[in-house]
């Protein structure tokens, strides 16, 4: 019983004097994959589908312990290759870029508390996702409707947009962690991925 307690009063006196992983010297370093399906499988019945899956990497700098700011690159892209008329590929891709700012909690409820909850191994934050996207599709070999003719298609625009992550980051070390979001701030609604902590202490 004795060594239990010892145990855990060491364990208590360790906690003090831990930090969390994030600092504002922090530069964080997130490669990401996202989970999303685009195609509409009856649509595209009859076509062969390869994918690049939604991935983008972000990267911040700490502005002080509670605010992060920085900027990201992502892509993705379908091809839709006809089973029957090889020369009918369809084509569709999105590049974005932007500017991203991060609010992270654990801090916040750790001063606000007076204690460590998270020990410095959870960071939870919010981020906002300024993007700009830029869509191409490309469309070859596709029969016009009206004069029964095959014909080449390719269209491309740019649109502004503001969306939210929403995350939760686990350190397995003070400069490495694994990390878990929810939110259209990302090319995919579901995404993980990992963060290297740059920090100063590194």
């Amino acid at each position: 019983m004795g060594r239990i307690l010892l145990l855990i009063l060491l364990l208590i006196i360790g906690t003090k004097g831990l930090s969390a992983q994030y600092r504002a010297d922090s530069w964080l370093i997130s490669p990401k994959i996202s989970f999303a399906d685009y195609s509409d499988t009856d649509s595209y019945d009859g076509y062969s589908i390869s994918k690049i899956p939604p991935t983008s990497l972000f990267i911040e700098r700490g502005i002080n312990d509670f605010f992060s700011a920085g900027a990201y690159m992502g892509y993705h892209r379908d091809k839709y290759s006809n089973d029957t008329i090889p020369e009918n590929v369809l084509r569709y891709s999105t590049f974005s870029t932007g500017a991203v700012g991060t609010i992270h909690y654990a801090h916040w409820i750790e001063a606000l508390s007076r204690y460590k909850w998270f020990l410095g191994d959870f960071d939870f934050y919010v981020s906002g996702v300024a993007q700009l996207a830029f869509k191409k599709s490309t469309e070859e070999y596709v029969r016009n409707n009206e004069t029964n003719e095959f014909e080449n298609k390719q269209e491309s625009n740019v649109r502004v947009r503001i969306r939210p992550i929403f995350g939760l980051r686990y350190f397995l070390t003070d400069h490495f962690s694994m990390l878990f979001e929810i939110g259209r701030g990302n090319p995919g609604m579901v995404t993980t991925g990992v963060t290297w902590n740059l920090s100063s202490g590194f």
